[in-house]
């Protein structure tokens, strides 16, 4: 048990602080100047992130609990999985995916770089907000409602959303590194919770996060709007620290050794070759 909670808090930590740079992100800055966070009091700024945060982490824990759950024979019996409808392991394992998934984290590689451009992103969000300024582009409803609702906690949620919304094609990215690496916390867990449960004697169909937490995009997500609701409501300060070297590299060095990572273990997988049967065999062995 003591082992899971300094998995939680050390995922959460990691996780947090990666959120936080990237509140920093050029295109967080721009989308941050169009949420009217300053006409906000700092009581509804922090209420509206508080009652966001948790939103959104119940989405999370929910949907966590509910793939865990459609794998409940798991937990019992490793080689139980091969009498499921759809055989998830062996194309996950298979060569096929695992070249697909190479494939996308090296144009990952390549977006983070600047070697390619596949969104636009940062060009996108300046044509947009360029045109909603000179009047030839209708704003959208959540900057209708911002603006009609400023300062009151409605506009604060509202202003989260939109912060998140906004950014997602800019920030692609991050966000597809982000839930690879809650993919694989949530594999890891179910082929290592049978194993370490066995050892501990204790119940089998109880998952146990020794290795990985698997919320990591709940806690990625709630250090990008702390970032944003802490910064932002303050540009000058937000400036200075995106003008800082050490803020622009951190997020995308966490991407890149992340990419490598998955592009490292994929390649493992289709030459060693690595298959569903060897690690049901090595994690049921005696």
């Amino acid at each position: 048990m003591a082992y899971e909670y300094l998995t939680m808090v050390t995922s959460f930590i990691t996780f947090f602080m990666i959120g936080v740079t990237l509140s920093i992100h050029p295109a967080s800055i721009m989308v941050g100047t169009n949420t009217y966070i300053e006409s906000q009091s700092k009581w509804t700024r922090w209420n509206g992130y508080i009652i966001f945060v948790l939103l959104l982490f119940v989405m999370d824990l929910f949907l966590t609990n509910a793939i865990y759950l459609a794998f409940y024979d798991i937990y019992g019996n490793l080689k139980n999985i091969g009498h499921l409808g759809v055989d998830f392991m062996d194309v996950f394992f298979s060569e096929s995916f695992q070249v697909v998934v190479a494939v996308l984290f090296l144009l990952v590689v390549f977006q983070v770089l600047g070697i390619v451009d596949v969104a636009h992103g940062e060009r996108n969000l300046s044509f947009y907000y360029s045109q909603v300024e000179a009047g030839k582009e209708p704003p959208s409803w959540m900057e209708r409602y911002m603006e009609s609702e400023k300062g009151s906690l409605g506009a604060s949620i509202i202003g989260l959303l939109y912060m998140l919304w906004m950014t997602k094609r800019s920030m692609w990215t991050y966000i597809v590194c982000v839930v690879w690496f809650k993919v694989l916390a949530m594999l890891v867990n179910v082929l290592v919770s049978p194993v370490i449960n066995r050892i501990m004697h204790t119940n089998n169909e109880l998952a146990t996060h020794v290795i990985l937490d698997p919320y990591i995009i709940s806690y990625v997500l709630a250090g990008f709007l702390w970032g944003h609701v802490a910064l932002h409501h303050d540009l000058s300060k937000a400036y200075r620290l995106a003008k800082n070297i050490v803020i622009p590299l951190a997020p995308r060095l966490s991407v890149l050794v992340g990419a490598v990572l998955f592009i490292g273990l994929s390649l493992a997988i289709i030459f060693v070759p690595i298959t569903w049967d060897v690690v049901v065999d090595v994690l049921t062995s005696k």
